[in-house]
């Protein structure tokens, strides 16, 4: 293998918006509309306002299902293929409880995600600007770690890891503020691939030794 990716799950390789959407369509038989198209919250996008019991009632059908039902984002699926067959290991790397791990594989295997392992960092739970990727992320010493929250990428030490954000452009994307390194900045996970791929074989390609035909 070339080297580790590690890769942002929620935002980065799968649709947390339409599998909320999805859920609650399920969990209550109503249908929901856009209303704030460039929301990063899928409450906000959605103009959704849980009562209490309703709140319960989410969670406990997105613990029971939620984390196993999520479909890929546009392109993603693509992008970790031509990933893994350059020759790089995929490692999802999220902040969600460890305990649902085994769901998030499935999910990933249900839709063919080259993807056998799943870190899970949880949260600071003292000050949830903390970046709570940094020390997984520098212990396991990627080529590249991308994610689309500004803080997962804040205060990582690591000269051989390139940061890449996925920037959704939403105006209320939370940590935003302050500034945070990031080496490259991607609508997509796809549109990175293709000119990291495309860069590594120019690479490959100039250091390749001449072959002599003589």
């Amino acid at each position: 293998m070339k080297g580790i990716i590690a890769l942002d799950c929620d935002g980065v390789l799968l649709d947390t918006h339409s599998a909320f959407a999805q859920l609650y369509t399920k969990t209550f038989g109503k249908e929901l509309a856009i209303v704030s198209p460039k929301s990063y919250s899928a409450k906000k996008l959605y103009g959704v306002e849980f009562t209490p019991e309703e709140h319960n009632q989410f969670k406990t059908a997105h613990e029971a299902e939620g984390w196993r039902m999520m479909p890929p984002l546009d392109g993603a699926l693509e992008a970790c293929l031509m990933l893994h067959n350059a020759g790089y290991e995929l490692v999802c790397v999220t902040a969600m409880p460890g305990r649902f791990l085994n769901d998030r594989l499935e999910n990933f295997r249900l839709h063919g995600f080259p993807i056998d392992k799943v870190i899970s960092t949880g949260y600071d739970p003292i000050d949830p600007t903390n970046n709570p990727k940094k020390q997984t992320i520098e212990a396991l010493k990627p080529v590249v770690f991308v994610d689309d929250l500004r803080r997962n990428l804040k205060d990582i030490e690591g000269e051989h890891t390139k940061l890449v954000f996925i920037d959704h452009g939403c105006h209320d994307e939370p940590y935003h503020n302050g500034d945070v390194h990031y080496d490259a900045k991607y609508p997509t996970l796809l549109e990175f691939s293709i000119d990291f791929l495309a860069e590594d074989n120019r690479i490959v390609w100039i250091q390749r030794p001449a072959i002599s035909t003589g």
